[in-house]
Order: structure tokens, then C-alpha cells, then sequence
């Protein structure tokens, strides 16, 4: 779903006019003038130049907080520019002392460090990452297979995602990393191997395997042999930055801010802390990561021992369909531009960043960004770097008449526990993904019009562009949509499901108009009494208080940070168990009373279905779970 996402509100933007709404009178500070740049001739991917590139980038078209585009091309940084304010209220400009979050960009951190174990014998990976870790540390298997770290690399171990708060606000709350990953453990849903669901618990495994492995904290063994190699001074790893004292103060300093309805809503420092850490909590500046991402596009291979090593970490894991076209590769993602990239985004309660090279050319980009919801520096940029995937790149030899239908859930999702029902009302039917065209070999395409400005350019932007994403089918019978880092499922039995919790949010509308009227009528002395009306009055509170217990649990996720604490889960999984057991008795009631009282059968028998169907739909959900999620 990210990349359909993404894709739709390109081309939403585009039908906008492009993104070119006048900023609200917000002055900005960007790079030195460059007009005599020797590098303003460089041919970029995408066909134009960096010169063309430089003038799209124009901040006095553009509504945003800050952003930093850093652009490098064989091993050379080629431009950089420093967009807005990092506090907008007391107009501190973004500059190369500003560090931005580099969120999920973080794991590729815990992949370098793996196959710098790998090179050196010390980590097998196909080898189960159980043989490293301590006995018993994992409570919530599901599946006998191992997980291996191929799999950890690939986002396929079977977690769904956490239920427990990954972001913590007090410093003094992080735990060390074994203790938090034991912490938040997820439920295991899907079988090793089976679907790739990207998993940040997976990666923050993957971290601590290298711990065990080396019997050296995570964070200093990256600053031993990533941070320090490559004079990396500018970026600190640790949840609370307490491994870089500079990066800690400037860090205090940059705010994060949201636009509501043109508005921009000031957010604060959002200084919020990652207990599982090696998933997300890399924080620096510009040129830091510039310095990184040269490194992994360096033909050299300067992080490692062998160039074979590095090779082998760029060299396809996942594929589309059964094609050759490859999706991921040890933990980073390809991307279908013009050229084939590799790289990783990431995004955190403060800002989103993204990181792209083209290994071919040595190309590479760099975009950060102080606002949660991303701007147009992060949206675009890499499309006027590396272009897009022409319409005609992956075509069939043969006509293709396969089509997609079903309605799919993604596969990184919650599948038990309180928020169980999530996958089921944000489903997608295969229509939604826009007219696809089979290409064979489990492939489909969806071409549409060219995202790219009309803008002057050295080579050809093609008018009609293109994705691509694979299918393939489960054990089971069923089919799978793949793209990167979020496979989605289709679910035959969607429809009953989404009956099913239709039904009870109703019922709980219906059970208040009824309570209501039956205080109206006893006020007005109008209540005829009979036998057992306080039992289905109860059953239909019971029912009432349920719904809004049940509207409550993702108001309190959203709240605790991504993530539901232990006490408010049990406050709220009491409840729905005692309004389940209100609702069971108001129905062996109904029941009882249907057999043994005359009249009012329509009453009773009303009363027995709506209070099962109360039951059945706590049950399924599983409402009252809070315990081992």
C-alpha cells in the first residue's frame, strides 16, 4: 500500500497544479548561489539536468516547514540545498548543523553490520537467529520453522505488528534492548517466509542478534565500524542521542510542524524515544548521511572487507511474481525509475527522510525533512533525480487477460488482539488499484500519465509512465498483490467480517434509541412494565458501552505513541468482558423467556439475536484480549 499511496497522491498533487500554492509569506534560506557551477551541466537519471533540477526546486512555489536535498554522483556531492526553518516561530533556518531523524533509514545501519558479520564467518544467515539468542526468548511463536536472519532482512518472519509503544516520551522509560524486544513481542500470524510484512520489531531482532553475536552493545559496535570509518561525527544512534552530546543539543532545537488545511500547526520538539532503537532512532545531520550513502553506492565498498560482500548485499532477495525483476535485496528496496535504484525511507513522530542511489551510475540522493506528513521535497525529488519507470520498460510478448478482483487486507497489520478489526475496515479491493494490465509471469502494470512537470529537459521525460507490482499464490488458495515491503492479502471472507462489525456498531445506535425511549416513556409515566425488561435494558447498556469502549481503543493507541499500554489494555479488556458477560445473560434470558413466557416473543427474540451477535463480534475481535498480544 505504500507505494499506491504514494502513487495516488503524486498524482493527486499533480492534478493540483503541481504542488504550486503560495507558502504563507514564510521566508527561506536556501544554497549559495550556484548559477556558475561547473556541475549544473550533469546529467542526471531522469534525463535532466542538475541545473533544471536546482530551478524546480524553488521554495517560493512550495508550502513546507524544512527540508535538505542533498544530490552525489561518483563519489562526489554535486549539490545541496537547505530549504525553510527548522523552528519556524523563532526562524532558525535549516543549515548544514541541523540533524534530522533518519527513522526507518536506521535499519539499513542493522543490515551493513550483518554482512560485515556474514564476510567475516560469524553470522550465518539462513542459520535460525534462535541459535544466537538467548534460550527462550521469544514467547509468542506461532510456527516450529526458523527465522533466520534472511528472513529478518526480508520482512517476512510472520510478526504482525506491535501492540505495545514503540516511542516512548521519557528518556528514563528506555530499557535496554533484549528487555524492550521481550517487551513489546508481537503475535507471530504469518508462517516464515510466507509475506512480506515490514516489521520494525524484525529489524530491532536483527540488531540485538548482532549483540549477542559480538557481545558488544548495538550502538557502539556501529559506531566502531560504520560511524567512525567513514567520520560520520554528526550522528548519533541511541534512543535518547546520549552516544553524541552534539547531536543531542541541536536535536533540542529543530521542532516538527504538520499543515491542517493550509495551516501550519506548530508541533514541538517531539523529541519521543525509540526503545527498540536499531528500527528507527538514527538522528544527523545532511552531510552525515550524504557521507553514508556515498559509501553504500561506492563500487569500492568501503564498509566492507571484499567488494564480493557488498555485491552480494545489493544482489536481489525478493522478486516480482516469478520474473527476475527484483524487489528488495537484504534489506534495502529497488525502486522503478527510468533506472533501477536501491535505497530506504524512513519516518518518525518528527519528520520523514528518504535515501536513493542508482548503484550503475553512482548517482545518489538524499532528502530530509522536519514534518511528519512529508512535503513536496520528499514527494518529488527523487522522481526529477531518477525519473520514472517508462510505460513500455516491462511489456508482454503475448496478450495478457488475467484480471485482479477480491478485496485484499495488508499483511502488516494487527490480526489479534484488541485491534484486530484494523485490517477489516482499512481493506482494499483489487478495482482501487486503477486499471492493471497482466504482463505475464505473475506481473501487472499500471501505466499513467507522466508525473514530471512540463519542464525544459536534456533527454526525453516520457509522456505516459508506469508501476509494476507481482501476484502469486499462497498454501492456501490465496493470492497475494507483492510490492515492496507490504504484501496484501486477499480475504474471501471480507465481506462477513466487515458484516459482522457493521452489525455491531449499529446495534449499539439502535440500543441507545431504544434506552432513550424507554426513559421518555417512564418519565411521562407512559413505561408499561414486564417481566425481565431490566435484563435486556442491561443487555442493551452493556451493548452501549461496548461501541465506545471499542471507538476508544484506537483513540488510546493513537494517543500511547503507536502502541496500547499493558494497564490501559486491561482497563478497557475488563470492560468489554464484563459487558460480553451482561450481554450473555441478557441472552439466556431472551432465551428462556422465549420458551417459557407467552407474548412479546418478537421482544425476547430480538433481544436473544442482538445480544449474540454482541458476543460474537467481542469474541471474534477479540475485544477482551489483553493479555500475551
Amino acid at each position: 500500500m505504500t507505494n499506491m499511496r504514494y502513487l495516488l497522491k503524486r498524482l493527486a498533487a499533480v492534478f493540483c497544479g503541481a504542488a504550486v500554492m503560495l507558502s504563507s509569506g514564510m521566508s527561506v534560506y536556501a544554497d549559495e548561489d550556484t548559477a556558475s557551477d561547473p556541475n549544473d551541466k550533469l546529467v542526471l537519471p531522469s534525463g535532466i539536468t542538475l541545473e533544471i533540477l536546482k530551478r524546480e526546486l524553488d521554495p517560493n512555489l512550495l508550502e513546507f516547514a524544512s527540508a535538505e536535498v542533498g544530490v552525489f554522483s561518483g563519489g562526489e556531492v554535486v549539490y545541496t540545498g537547505y530549504f525553510g526553518y527548522t523552528d519556524v516561530g523563532n526562524k532558525i533556518p535549516a543549515d548544514e548543523n541541523s540533524v534530522y531523524e533518519w527513522g526507518s533509514i536506521s535499519k539499513t545501519l542493522v543490515w551493513v553490520s550483518a554482512m560485515q558479520l556474514y564476510e567475516q564467518g560469524k553470522l550465518d544467515l539462513d542459520r535460525d537467529i534462535r541459535d544466537y539468542l538467548p534460550e527462550g526468548f521469544f514467547r509468542h511463536l506461532s510456527y516450529d520453522e526458523p527465522i533466520t536472519m534472511m528472513n529478518l532482512m526480508d520482512h517476512n518472519a510472520g510478526w504482525q505488528e506491535t501492540m505495545r509503544p514503540i516511542f516512548k516520551t521519557d528518556e528514563n522509560a528506555v530499557r535496554s534492548l533484549g528487555e524492550e524486544l521481550q517487551a513489546i513481542e508481537p503475535a507471530q500470524i504469518h508462517r516464515p517466509g510466507e509475506v512480506i510484512a515490514y516489521s520494525n520489531y524484525g529489524a530491532a531482532v536483527a540488531g540485538y542478534v548482532i549483540e549477542c553475536i559480538t557481545g558488544q552493545d548495538y550502538c557502539e559496535y556501529v559506531h566502531e565500524h560504520i560511524f567512525a570509518p567513514l567520520g560520520m561525527e554528526h550522528t548519533s544512534l541511541s534512543p535518547a542521542h546520549s552516544d553524541n552530546t552534539w547531536v543531542k543539543d541541536q536535536r533540542s532545537r529543530m521542532k516538527s510542524y504538520r499543515f491542517v488545511l493550509g495551516n501550519l500547526v506548530d508541533l514541538g520538539n517531539r523529541l519521543d524515544y525509540i526503545g527498540a532503537y536499531p528500527a528507527g532512532s538514527a538522528t544527523g545531520t545532511l552531510s552525515d548521511l550524504m557521507t553514508y550513502a556515498m559509501a553504500l553506492a561506492d563500487s569500492d565498498a568501503p564498509l566492507f572487507q571484499k567488494k564480493e560482500t557488498a555485491e552480494l548485499m545489493f544482489t536481489g532477495t525478493q522478486f516480482y511474481g516469478e520474473s527476475d525483476i527484483p524487489m528488495s535485496a537484504h534489506g534495502f528496496w529497488f525502486e522503478e525509475h527510468n533506472v533501477r535504484t536501491l535505497g530506504h525511507s524512513g519516518a518518525t513522530t518528527a519528520g520523514q527522510a528518504n535515501m536513493v542511489f542508482d548503484p550503475v551510475s553512482g548517482t545518489g540522493l538524499v532528502v530530509m525533512v522536519n514534518e511528519p506528513d512529508g512535503n513536496w521535497f520528499l514527494d518529488y525529488t527523487p522522481t526529477y533525480v531518477f525519473g520514472e519507470m517508462p510505460a513500455d520498460k516491462y511489456v508482454s510478448e503475448e496478450p495478457q487477460n488475467k484480471k485482479i478482483d477480491g478485496v485484499y487486507t495488508t499483511a502488516r497489520n494487527v490480526y489479534t488482539g484488541m485491534m484486530k478489526y484494523i485490517p477489516y475496515i482499512s481493506a482494499v479491493p483489487a478495482s482501487s488499484l486503477g486499471e492493471t494490465e497482466s504482463i505475464g509471469n505473475g506481473l501487472y502494470r499500471i501505466k499513467h500519465e507522466s508525473l514530471l512537470l512540463p519542464i525544459d529537459v536534456s533527454g526525453n521525460v516520457p509522456a505516459e509512465s508506469a508501476m509494476i507490482f507481482g501476484t502469486r499464490i499462497l498454501p492456501d488458495g490465496r493470492t497475494v498483490i507483492e510490492q515492496p515491503s507490504c504484501d496484501l492479502i486477499c480475504d474471501r471472507t471480507y465481506l462477513a467480517k466487515l458484516c459482522l462489525i457493521t452489525a455491531y456498531m449499529l446495534l449499539a445506535v439502535m440500543s441507545v434509541f431504544m434506552l432513550l425511549i424507554r426513559m421518555k416513556y417512564k418519565k411521562h409515566g407512559r413505561l408499561t412494565a414486564y417481566k425481565g425488561q431490566n435484563v435486556l435494558s442491561a443487555g442493551q447498556l452493556a451493548q452501549t458501552v461496548s461501541v465506545i469502549t471499542f471507538l476508544s481503543v484506537y483513540a488510546v493507541f493513537s494517543e500511547s505513541m503507536g502502541g496500547l499500554p499493558f494497564t490501559a489494555g486491561a482497563v478497557i479488556g475488563i470492560i468489554q468482558i464484563i459487558c460480553a458477560a451482561v450481554c450473555a445473560a441478557a441472552a439466556v434470558y431472551s432465551a428462556y423467556a422465549l420458551i417459557k413466557q407467552k407474548g412479546r416473543s418478537l421482544r425476547f427474540s430480538a433481544g436473544f439475536i442482538c445480544n449474540a451477535l454482541m458476543i460474537t463480534a467481542v469474541v471474534y475481535f477479540e475485544m477482551y484480549k489483553f493479555t500475551d498480544i
